[in-house]
């Protein structure tokens, strides 16, 4: 299903246009941070040049078609499994740009995270957008665009996404039901992206923060806590990565940022506390926290730096 809220409002604003002055192009190239909605705008390109009434209605068949995924003329390739496209599936996609279209007026071929193709696909891309078909339409993605092929970016028109405002999301997730101090988090936390926010919520990453804050700031003997992370490295680096956001919050209030202004709103007493210790000892404990995070994503033994970092944190 296409997620309104993550549609990328002004992208499809100047789609419109372009479509109302039959200007659009065949290639587009949106690029933008993960889950910042550039998917969920490509579909609703799709739909907005194969809805019955020319508007992305959402109610029309073409419509609902391509929201459930079931449009024969609009085909999505690539995952958030960020798996590598291999040149089978690149030319099996292409082999469909020739056909007649089914019953749209346009096809669409939505290709995500194109920094995952192989060398081979990405040359057999470049043929395609070099001779594109008579009322094709090929949207790609991507969040690296500088490991792309130049001559891919080249025969695209690109698209840039910017991060949401911290404002709009807080307000998004509360009108949803989202505790406002939790909301503000998610939103700095998933760095302005709406889709980044769903997927922390459906891992469940307020009652995580908690868990992670409280075995490292108020437990010292916290030893089987320590084995959990070293034992599971994308658990290791969640947990470093929400330590330094905490951390941060230290830092920016000792500096004379309001509280309100924080992340971490249930643990103004803690930051409070930590903020009168030293500078120098404030970053001797960060620049701990980005070694061992470092050395998790090497996927090297931590157990040593994750009990350093424990020091550090405890110290008198």
């Amino acid at each position: 299903m296409i997620n309104s809220a993550q549609i990328n409002v002004t992208a499809i604003e100047c789609f419109s246009r372009l479509v109302a002055n039959h200007r659009l192009a065949h290639a587009y190239l949106l690029v933008g941070p993960q889950d910042s909605g550039k998917t969920q705008t490509a579909l609703n390109l799709a739909q907005l040049v194969n809805c019955e009434h020319q508007t992305a209605c959402g109610e029309c068949g073409a419509c609902r078609k391509i929201a459930s995924g079931n449009h024969p003329d609009v085909h999505v390739l690539g995952n958030d499994e960020m798996e590598s496209i291999k040149i089978e599936e690149i030319r099996f996609l292409l082999s469909r740009a020739h056909l007649m279209a089914y019953e749209g007026r346009t096809k669409v071929f939505i290709i995500r995270n194109i920094e995952l193709m192989t060398h081979e696909a990405a040359n057999a891309l470049l043929k395609t957008l070099e001779e594109p078909a008579a009322n094709t339409l090929m949207v790609l993605t991507t969040s690296v665009p500088e490991a792309n092929l130049d001559t891919i970016k080249s025969r695209c028109h690109l698209v840039k996404f910017f991060p949401s405002s911290v404002n709009r999301i807080v307000k998004i997730l509360t009108d949803e039901g989202c505790k406002s101090e939790d909301a503000r988090f998610l939103a700095v936390y998933a760095e302005g992206c709406l889709g980044k926010t769903r997927k922390l919520i459906q891992q469940e990453i307020i009652p995580r923060k908690r868990k992670v804050l409280d075995e490292m700031l108020l437990n010292r003997n916290n030893d089987n806590f320590l084995k959990e992370l070293s034992a599971d490295s994308q658990v290791g680096a969640q947990a470093l990565r929400l330590l330094l956001s905490f951390f941060r919050d230290v830092l920016l209030f000792k500096n004379g940022v309001p509280k309100m202004e924080l992340i971490h709103q249930d643990c103004l007493k803690d930051i409070e506390k930590f903020a009168a210790r030293g500078l120098e000892d404030l970053s001797l404990i960060i620049r701990q926290i980005v070694q061992t995070k470092q050395l998790v994503d090497e996927k090297l033994n931590v157990k040593m730096s994750l009990s350093l970092l424990r020091e550090h944190i405890w110290v008198n």
